[in-house]
């Protein structure tokens, strides 16, 4: 028995199962086996991120200083680190599985609705394990393919949400940041995370992905987003072509090039949507490689230091254009 399994066994034995033994909900005990995986896997996110990540950016950070110099732009201050403050809480909540938690919470029920349905109407999953027996169940295999058909969705989801005025406002609080980090992964709106949540959920549900694998997909996607978020200077040569770079994800969220149409300040556009693998963006001609330092943040889009404010001031604009709906964020 591994480590993880040791914690994991005494947390469920002395803190999970006589927590719900006092309050009555004995019945969620195999709910919280699985939601301890999230919150395990959440706290070594945590150390990777800060342990390693958040000291391979404070390296970088002389020619960060420089660039930002170069550009006549000035260097950060204290707010920028209260900014930051928050970004950790965001990552937090999502990470330890506080969201995922809610989530399952209110939804489990519809989805466990609709797989019975599913399964009364004989509906055959599209399960990657079943293309090619001996192959694709491999389980590293299957999950190099799920990988890759989840990043797919994602790719659209992620260009889609830039395509409307009322879920473009929604996510421009995760491009509000001007100081990104690996902290910014996270920075998201509860709404926006609640759509992507149902969206992929449902993509799990007709694929047929095993719980386990699910998690482990979804933890591995979030580690390498976390990275892509910090500043390195490092182009990574022939690999940005392989894998999403921290510069080719910052150019989606420079304020003149990420999210707005070249040369039309306020109309919704951008590049580089692409969530692990560059390649959608190549395909769909939205790639750009142009590593140029840019600043990052949303132009006109008030940034408060605090969660709630935020996720106020992001909700109250998705509404305005919910009631006057275009395709642009300004004019």
């Amino acid at each position: 028995m591994g480590i993880f399994d040791m914690v994991h066994e005494w947390l469920m034995q002395n803190v999970a199962l006589p927590f719900l033994y006092y309050v009555g909900w004995m019945d969620l005990a195999e709910d919280a086996n699985f939601a301890l995986d999230w919150f395990l896997l959440g706290i070594v996110q945590l150390c990777v991120i800060a342990f390693i990540f958040r000291p391979l950016e404070s390296a970088e950070r002389p020619a960060e200083v420089g660039a930002r110099a170069s550009n006549s732009l000035q260097d950060w201050g204290a707010d920028h680190r209260q900014a930051i403050r928050v970004d950790l809480i965001y990552t937090m909540i999502n990470r330890l599985g506080i969201f995922h938690v809610f989530f399952f919470f209110f939804f489990s029920e519809i989805f466990m609705s609709l797989s019975a349905q599913l399964h009364d109407f004989r509906f055959e999953r599209w399960n990657v394990e079943l293309w090619w027996p001996g192959v694709t169940s491999n389980p590293l295999v299957s999950l190099f393919i799920y990988l890759i058909l989840f990043d797919f969705v994602d790719y659209w989801y992620h260009r889609i949400s830039h395509r409307f005025g009322w879920w473009w406002q929604l996510h421009a609080l995760h491009h509000s940041q001007q100081h990104m980090t690996s902290w910014s992964d996270n920075r998201n709106h509860f709404v926006d995370d609640l759509i992507r949540a149902i969206v992929f959920s449902s993509v799990a549900l007709l694929v047929g992905v095993e719980p386990g694998q699910f998690l482990l997909i979804i933890m591995l996607s979030e580690l390498i987003q976390s990275w892509q978020h910090g500043f390195y200077q490092n182009n990574f040569w022939y690999f940005k072509y392989v894998l999403v770079t921290p510069q080719f994800h910052r150019l989606h969220h420079a304020i003149d090039l990420g999210y707005e149409a070249p040369g039309r300040p306020g109309v919704l556009g951008g590049c580089n949507f692409g969530v692990l693998l560059p390649w959608w963006d190549l395909l769909f001609r939205t790639a750009s490689f142009d590593f140029t330092y840019r600043p990052t943040g949303v132009r006109d889009w008030p940034v408060p230091a605090d969660l709630w404010a935020q996720q106020w001031i992001a909700l109250r604009r998705s509404w305005q254009k919910t009631a006057f709906p275009q395709w642009m964020v300004s004019k």
